[in-house]
């Protein structure tokens, strides 16, 4: 017994060097390169999310740059994320081969901790003395939210949230890092760069959506290798230099990229605060020069059928307000942006300026979501809505003024039926502001009737449902006006089936049966074999008959509804009694 506690002993001492061994292993290769960190001229990462349409498209990225591989002074590293399970990878390029780190196997890349920590990492593994973040997804909002994750939690990294991660890899920007290229849709917009401007010293964008793959990857990155020594200025004109616009005619889209000196957001912000203020001064004079202006500027993402992202400069550049005031600081602004645009590359014909700036021409645009069935972060968080007047202005422009919400909204109609039956109800709610409003109904058995409207405050609207179950439902319905702000749940119980329905028959069945038939909301028929049937109608004397397989299916028009029948029925016989209400 002893020789035996002894072989047990050494087995599991032998297991436990081979686990610390393999732990002990596993750490230095995550760490090889902390411990052995070179000094690189560019550390570049590239952050490909494609669990979404665009997983394809990613892999193809990853090729592309391990093409173009890693050099003595210039290093590549890609985080990306695919449509598959688990497929989440971390790669360091040595050279042109893909060494893959340490990384967990399936991560959230609609998470900015993702972004997060993925820089942390690369920037612990190597120093550098310029550091470059390229961000390429899908489903781009402007400053809505960057990187839809087709498994994620449906709600896009907002701008809050991206700039809480930037905040800590920059160290409350006492480290910032020296390009963040935004490889998605409307990103090239003000609000976005107002958002990371102390956190970033240049942005490079799309003001415009565009085409995956017209990201100039392996071309700016050969020039990059070929003069390491560039600038960060330098490698921004370069990468958009590089860029090849087109217009895309069945989107009505023409691509733009660009690269904006976010050092000189801070001035444009102040700017155009007090270009702000005196707009809403005096907003009833201005307003018609102002909608002029915004009706005549080049508008950006009208493939999504908007037209609320307008060309920053060009509004500018058009609007004709006889104020001294307001001519000086637009000049001062314009004078601000010459200089904050590095570069921009668009067709000829185009007019952009490369910077796309939000601004609703109607109340119903004002944090209309782009992406999602809720907004998950308004205009008001934003840092210039937070510093500036931006967001008041365009309320007193859009003749948006302390908005209330709906009132909890009325349901009425029959709070007793049958299952099976179709039921009609009447709901309505005022708006205090008077705006349109949309409903939101859940319906208490799982089935939900998403946002749909616009109505008129005070407009009843029919609406109708089925429930197919016995039981006690809460039927719960909400509002919300053109701005988003949503009204109380307004709620009515409904039973089905209350207690008391009138029957007008019953047919009392027993015997043998043949052929059974359940569907699989668990209703039936057959074919009788021997069956008695009793009948007795309202007012009138019972009648009994024998039936047998002769007769055909019963019943003759379909199957009995299951909360129809109480008693007792298997695939040979039958006892038991079939209500049937009135009216049925």
């Amino acid at each position: 017994m002893k020789i035996l506690n002894s072989k047990r002993k050494i087995i599991i001492i032998l297991i436990t060097i081979f686990l610390l061994s393999s732990i002990i292993g596993t750490y230095q290769a995550h760490s090889i390169y902390n411990e052995n960190r070179q000094d690189f001229n560019w550390v570049i990462m590239v952050y490909l999310n494609g669990d979404n349409v665009l997983s394809a498209a990613q892999g193809q990225i990853l090729e592309e740059i391990r093409q173009v591989g890693s050099t003595e002074n210039v290093q590549f590293t890609i985080l990306i994320d695919q449509n598959q399970d688990d497929d989440t990878r971390l790669y360091y390029l040595v050279g042109n081969t893909l060494d893959q780190q340490s990384w967990e196997i399936e991560s959230s890349m609609d998470d900015a901790d993702t972004i997060r920590d993925y820089v942390l990492q690369v920037k612990s593994d190597f120093l550098a003395d310029y550091y470059e973040l390229i961000i390429s997804s899908n489903k781009g909002s402007a400053w809505q939210g960057i990187c839809w994750d087709d498994h994620g939690d449906g709600i896009m990294i907002t701008m809050p949230e991206l700039l809480s991660a930037l905040n800590e890899i920059t160290e409350n920007g006492s480290d910032k890092l020296d390009i963040i290229g935004f490889e998605t849709c409307m990103t090239g917009n003000f609000e976005v760069a107002y958002q990371i401007k102390s956190c970033c010293n240049i942005m490079m964008a799309y003001p415009e959506c565009a085409i995956i793959g017209d990201w100039p990857y392996s071309e700016a990155f050969d020039d990059l290798i070929s003069d390491s020594s560039m600038t960060p200025t330098e490698y921004a004109n370069v990468t958009v230099n590089h860029f090849t616009p087109k217009y895309v005619p069945q989107y009505d889209m023409k691509t733009v990229m660009s690269a904006i000196d976010l050092s000189y957001i801070d001035d444009m912000g102040i700017e155009l605060n007090d270009l702000s203020g005196l707009f809403i001064e005096d907003i009833d004079e201005y307003k018609d020069d102002i909608e002029t202006a915004i009706l005549n500027s080049r508008v950006y993402a009208k493939s999504w059928d908007i037209d609320y992202y307008i060309d920053l400069f060009h509004f500018l550049d058009i609007l004709s307000i006889n104020n001294p005031d307001i001519i000086e600081t637009v000049g001062t602004i314009k004078d601000i942006m010459n200089n904050a645009i590095i570069k921009v590359s668009h067709i000829i014909d185009d007019d952009s300026y490369g910077l796309n700036f939000y601004h609703p021409r109607r109340k119903s645009d004002y944090n209309s979501s782009l992406r999602y069935n809720e907004l998950p972060s308004p205009f008001e968080d934003t840092e210039y809505a937070k510093e500036t007047l931006g967001d008041e202005y365009l309320k007193t422009y859009l003749g948006i003024y302390e908005n209330n919400p709906p009132e909890t909204p009325d349901i009425d109609g029959l709070n007793k039926g049958k299952p099976g039956i179709e039921y009609e109800y009447l709901i309505v709610t005022i708006d205090s502001n008077n705006d349109d409003v949309y409903y939101f109904i859940e319906w208490g058995d799982g089935e939900i009737k998403e946002w749909f409207g616009p109505f008129p405050s005070g407009e009843e609207i029919k609406v109708n449902h089925t429930w197919s179950e016995k039981g006690t439902y809460i039927v719960k319905v909400k509002a919300k006006d053109t701005l988003n702000a949503e009204s109380s749940w307004g709620t009515i119980e409904i039973k089905m089936p209350f207690n008391h329905i009138r029957h007008s028959s019953r047919i009392v069945l027993i015997g043998r049966i043949s052929n059974f038939e359940k569907t699989q909301d668990n209703n039936f028929r057959f074919l009788p074999v021997n069956l008695i049937e009793m009948t007795k109608l309202d007012d009138q004397q019972r009648t009994i008959g024998i039936l047998g397989e002769t007769y055909g299916p019963y019943p003759c028009c379909g199957y009995i509804h299951k909360w129809d029948f109480m008693g007792i029925v298997t695939s040979k016989i039958v006892f038991g009694i079939w209500l049937i209400p009135e009216n049925v």
